[in-house]
């Protein structure tokens, strides 16, 4: 067993992680075997704890952990403590030739004193008051790290300069910058700046900032498109709360122009969000100082020796590794040319890729050859070749689509004249979309109304085409009784079909038809007047017509009986093609003999659609536009602020309105048509009998 007098010698040395493998053990063994070795060392722990925070206070001149030292004890625990860093460090380069090697004088110092503390290359420990967690990322220029504020007791985020760009003057500069950037422009949606300084030890320069968390706006972005394809629709709360957090961006980019500072590296990857709404604009490296900026900010550029396009040829492997979302000015590397406008493209090109999923210039950057791919992708976006966000999504929003245009427009005098005004445009849409959606559910209730009160007018011909089979001179005009005259039975049926079309104003004809194979004859008709539709006229016998069974007549007698055979028919005699302008809506009942239950004929009413629409127009309607269709695609009728457009009658809707186009294809499907992207269009379909025939009404709200 180790006497005390070793075992305190190895204890002491043990914390200085200087034990060889068998002096371990033999540590080991003896602090197993020794209640007072195990006191020794705990003692022996708190010791060394007490002086090493001692000393760092000292370092900081922290007067308030360390008040027993009077200030030349400080001035010497401080030289004392900056000589054996020194020396140490020049030791190691000598031994090792590696600069980095110097951690382990910062861990016995500084740094914690936990056994097995990872000390690999994503772990470093930084000579202030903060201890290295793990890395957050890297950059061509530094490494962030997560570290925790031994002071505070909180996590910081810290940037700390690659020791490969130590030799570089202009990444001197440009770190320096960047923080004094960072540290000038105090914003709650700007990263704030906690602590500038140089490890002593390696001589690289790091800034303590605020930990933010790894949310990006970028990663808010993928979820919301991934959920809106899982789910097939767009979550509209997700969506708002994106562009909530786009104004907060907007407002910290004001500030910042307020300032004289032009980000010029916007993108969702340089916003971090969290759950809860705070948005945090990162990454100011590659800000521009502009010449009439106030005299705070251009003193940051003073004994510098800076030069703003020597940092845009120094930064190109930054600069080329977001062309995406680039302003031409830039990629045509019009320096001169870059001011408030570029950053507003910038903000023009995250509000493409919240209203996409993209990135504006991701197509180019695709469907170009790799060798010369970064060349070709910044040509063209200097060139102004910038898509439309609807190009990625048909789901977009076309007013936040013209926003995001006019944002993104490639001539600079076009964009948005402040940021704050490209803010007001998304606000004004978002506040809009509130009344907008109340005025969207009135839209549909007066579509759903419109296909209810068609349906029943459908309903309505159906019943009395019922009745009308039931009359009894229908039998008896079948079965003549002997010494009757034929003709007494044809003037009374004919004098109460009179009065039905008297009590159903949008009763255009009834008709009674004999069927004798492929022949139809009408054996009794009355009608209204072409021209006045109050005059309702029975038509006399010379004038009834005969002809070939026509397509209606054909599918009426395939009914059972009491079935009623509805449709949609240019010409209730000819042909049975709707979309013509002359289209009616016809119903029919095959008629039996009751005598020999043989079939006899059909009864038809038709009734003219036009009345319907007129009546339906007289309502008070908050559509502005309105047409109804057949299932041919050809516009019934069409009427714009309640005024009727005769000229569109007959033609397919893809002429008259294509917006309507989508609902149409949708409602082949489905008997409803919701516009959940612009609450603009509303579709409702009613189908006729056995589906061969239906009628679409598409109604359009005034866009915002």
């Amino acid at each position: 067993m180790t006497d005390d007098k070793k075992a305190s010698v190895l204890i002491s040395k043990s914390l200085r992680y200087k034990l060889s493998g068998d002096e371990k053990s033999e540590v080991e063994e003896n602090l197993e075997n020794s209640p007072e070795a195990r006191k020794f060392a705990k003692l022996s722990r708190l010791i060394q704890d007490s002086v090493r925070i001692a000393t760092q206070s000292a370092v900081e001149d922290d007067a308030a952990i360390a008040p027993g030292l009077s200030n030349a004890a400080k001035d010497r625990l401080r030289s004392s403590v900056h000589k054996a860093l020194s020396e140490s460090a020049v030791s190691a380069v000598a031994t090792t030739g590696k600069a980095s090697d110097e951690t382990q004088v910062e861990r016995t110092l500084i740094a914690s004193t936990e056994p097995g503390f990872d000390d690999s290359e994503n772990h470093r420990i930084v000579k202030s008051r903060f201890n290295i967690v793990r890395k957050l990322g890297e950059g061509g220029l530094g490494t962030v790290w997560l570290a925790r504020d031994n002071r505070l007791k909180r996590n910081v985020a810290i940037k700390e300069m690659k020791l490969s760009a130590l030799e570089s003057p202009a990444a001197w500069n440009r770190f320096r910058r960047e923080a004094e950037i960072t540290g000038h422009l105090e914003h709650p949606a700007i990263v704030p700046l906690y602590l500038f300084g140089i490890n002593e030890v390696t001589q690289q320069p790091f800034y303590a900032m605020r930990f933010v968390g790894k949310r990006m706006l970028s990663d808010a972005i993928v979820e919301l498109h991934e959920r809106a394809e899982n789910c097939k629709v767009r979550n509209h709360l997700r969506l708002h709360r994106l562009l909530g957090n786009f104004l907060r961006v907007c407002e910290a980019i004001a500030f910042a122009h307020s300032r004289g500072v032009i980000h010029r590296d916007l993108k969702p990857e340089n916003i971090a969000i969290d759950n809860f709404g705070q948005v945090i604009v990162l990454d100011w490296g590659l800000a521009k100082v502009l010449d009439t900026a106030e005299l705070g900010t251009q003193m940051l550029l003073e004994d510098r020796g800076f030069d703003d396009s020597a940092l845009s040829q120094t930064m190109a492997g930054e600069v080329v590794g977001t062309p995406l979302y680039m302003s031409p000015e830039q990629a045509a590397g019009d320096l001169d040319s870059i001011d408030e406008r570029t950053d507003i493209y910038g903000l023009g090109a995250i509000l493409f890729s919240i209203l996409s999923g993209h990135a504006p210039h991701e197509k180019t950057a695709e469907t170009t050859d790799s060798d010369a791919r970064v060349a070709a992708v910044l040509q063209a976006i200097a060139e102004g070749n910038t898509p439309s966000p609807s190009e990625y999504s048909s789901c977009v929003p076309r007013t936040l689509e013209r926003i995001c245009m006019r944002a993104m427009a490639s001539k600079r005098f076009m964009r948005f004249e402040s940021t704050m005004e490209l803010a007001d445009a998304v606000e004004a849409w978002m506040a809009g979309q509130t009344n907008r959606a109340a005025e969207y559910e009135n839209l549909r209730m007066e579509g759903r109304e419109l296909k209810n009160d068609f349906q029943a007018c459908v309903d309505d011909l159906e019943s009395n085409v019922r009745f009308a089979s039931l009359l009894p001179p229908i039998q008896e005009l079948m079965n003549p009784k002997h010494g009757e005259d034929e003709a007494t039975w044809r003037e009374r049926l004919a004098t109460i079909f009179t009065g039905l079309l008297r009590a159903k104003p949008t009763f255009s004809r009834i008709v009674f038809n004999k069927v004798e194979g492929d022949q139809f004859t009408e054996l009794v008709r009355t009608e209204r007047h072409s021209r006045d539709r109050t005059t309702i006229r029975k038509v006399p016998r010379s004038r009834l017509r005969t002809g070939k069974v026509n397509a209606f007549i054909e599918r009426t007698l395939e009914q059972q009986p009491e079935e009623v055979y509805s449709s949609l028919v240019c010409n209730p005699m000819c042909e049975n093609t709707p979309g013509s302008d002359d289209t009616h809506l016809v119903v029919g009942l095959p008629i039996y003999d009751e005598q020999t239950e043989d079939l006899f004929g059909v009864i038809m009413i038709d009734c003219d659609l036009e009345s319907i629409f007129e009546r339906q127009l007289r309502r008070r309607s908050i559509a502005t536009e309105m047409i109804v269709a057949c299932d041919t695609f050809h516009t019934l009728t069409h009427a714009v602020d309640g005024s009727f457009v005769q000229e569109s009658t007959a033609k397919p809707v893809s002429e008259v309105q294509p917006e309507f186009m989508p609902a149409i294809d949708e409602l082949q499907s489905a008997a409803e048509y919701l516009d959940e992207t612009d609450q603009t269009v509303y579709g409702a379909r009613l189908w006729l009998q056995e589906r061969r025939h239906g009628v679409m009404y598409l109604l359009r709200l005034a866009e915002q």
